[in-house]
């Protein structure tokens, strides 16, 4: 691949957890190029986004409209007229996605979706939120997120899901118990609470999403 080519492929950004109001109620900025396109809050931009919330109406194949209690917002696809073929009224889902601005209305494209059966998920993402002040990554931070981003072995993912869901006892896992075990699992661990697929349910104890 020539080199100007691979300074042009865009790095996945964080996708933020954040209560559908606030993306009903922020800034919808389009950016030029390869930069992506994000909503402004609290002083952030945000090109990315991990919702959950209960599907309160399904349009029709592309379309479902997603309530989390703060406000309703419709995920949308364009091409694909099986990605919402699971999903009916009334399901608990998590969803990570793009947030879109067509006229006056915001929008969700969704890059993950997923059927929650514990809908206790949604009193933990309430706490969540409430803890969460969506803070400016510093830059240690983002190196750590682009070196988690790099690594194309699956492995060492499954391999701490594993580990977190054997050492689960019923109240999560402490990040530390999870450390003594494997040093390295610190950067995966935070691309697995970024991507949703666990859950800090407490400060240090996280849980597998199922």
């Amino acid at each position: 691949m020539p080199e100007l080519e691979k300074q042009q492929i865009p790095k996945r950004q964080v996708a933020y957890k954040v209560k559908i109001k606030d993306i009903l109620d922020s800034i919808y900025v389009k950016e030029d190029g390869w930069q992506p396109n994000y909503i402004e809050i609290n002083g952030n931009k945000i090109s990315r986004v991990n919702l959950i919330g209960t599907v309160v109406l399904k349009t029709d194949k592309n379309s479902i409209i997603l309530d989390d209690g703060t406000g309703k917002i419709n995920l949308r696809v364009f091409e694909d007229n099986s990605f919402f073929r699971d999903i009916d009224v009334g399901d608990v889902a998590l969803s990570i996605g793009r947030p879109r601005e067509f006229g006056s209305e915001k929008y969700i494209m969704p890059e993950v979706l997923k059927k929650i059966e514990d809908v206790r998920w949604i009193k933990v993402r309430k706490m969540e939120l409430k803890l969460n002040n969506i803070p400016t990554p510093k830059k240690e931070e983002k190196a750590a997120e682009e070196v988690v981003e790099e690594i194309k072995d699956e492995t060492p993912y499954e391999k701490i899901l594993s580990m977190v869901k054997g050492m689960d006892k019923g109240d999560g896992v402490d990040i530390g118990d999870i450390l003594s075990k494997d040093k390295a699992a610190e950067k995966i661990i935070n691309s697995l609470l970024e991507k949703g697929e666990i859950f800090e349910i407490k400060s240090g104890r996280v849980k597998v999403l199922e």
